[in-house]
């Protein structure tokens, strides 16, 4: 994974080690385990606590974008498979971009938003965990903070092209509108990319087979209907800070789309 990411990332960045102590794998620190039982026990982002959300919809997101320098590349092994079901989903961002009006590309080009993973904290606390406060892949990732501000809309420095870069797992309001905007304009957003299967792929797991995707320009979701165990094992590599490029361009005008 660090020679793939090697292509494009920043001196600074490496690969990410989960804020979580119980999230690490006898393969090191740097590898997350990707469990349903840890999910059923109430870990992750569908099962966060007592705060059981019963919309599957709810588990998209892109990887770690409560740091400060999150991720690029993701890499996902399934070792562990249930007889059907577990599905992973992936949407494009730079489809949803291209999905929005013109004036409203403008006016979200111009906004950043806050994302934080403070669940973390609690789940820490509720498994007697230290949080790990050092650096964390990058020197910019570390503290207890698991908090960033992010451009709402990011550009990917290896296409060139625009895409959305907020999320349901960890995006918690778009700053410099009231609250009550913000959830409007997350919640168009999202039915953007949960009503458009036209914008998603999905992929039917086969023991170890692996999956590469950019976090920058995707999210990505597993689909719970199944009972049976579902583990394996995923690793991000960090990238560059999110930012926006004013003369980047949408994936559809730069193809002539």
């Amino acid at each position: 994974m660090q020679r793939f990411a090697d292509n494009s990332q920043p001196s600074s960045s490496s690969l990410h080690v989960h804020p979580l102590t119980e999230e690490g794998s006898e393969l090191g620190d740097q590898i997350s385990v990707i469990s349903s039982e840890k999910q059923k026990k109430g870990g992750g982002l569908t099962h966060q606590l007592s705060d059981v959300s019963r919309f599957a919809s709810n588990g998209w997101h892109s990887d770690i974008t409560f740091e400060p320098v999150p991720s690029d590349y993701a890499m996902l092994k399934i070792h562990t498979l249930p007889a059907t079901g577990g599905d992973t989903m992936w949407a494009s961002g730079y489809e949803i971009y291209d999905r929005l009006s013109p004036a409203m590309q403008v006016f979200l080009e111009g906004l950043t938003a806050t994302h934080d993973a403070k669940f973390f904290l609690d789940e820490a606390e509720r498994l007697g965990n230290p949080i790990r406060q050092g650096i964390r892949g990058s020197p910019l990732n570390q503290g207890a903070g698991l908090m960033a501000v992010h451009p709402v809309i990011r550009t990917n420095p290896v296409t060139g092209w625009k895409s959305v870069y907020v999320n349901r797992g960890f995006t918690k309001r778009i700053n410099g509108v009231t609250k009550d905007e913000s959830d409007v304009l997350l919640a168009y957003i999202f039915n953007l990319l949960t009503q458009n299967h036209d914008a998603q792929v999905r992929f039917k797991w086969r023991k170890n087979d692996l999956a590469i995707w950019d976090n920058r320009s995707t999210w990505h979701c597993a689909t719970y209907d199944y009972d049976e165990a579902r583990a394996g094992d995923r690793v991000c590599s960090l990238g560059e800070a999110p930012y926006l490029d004013a003369s980047s361009k949408g994936r559809r005008e730069a193809l002539g789309l």
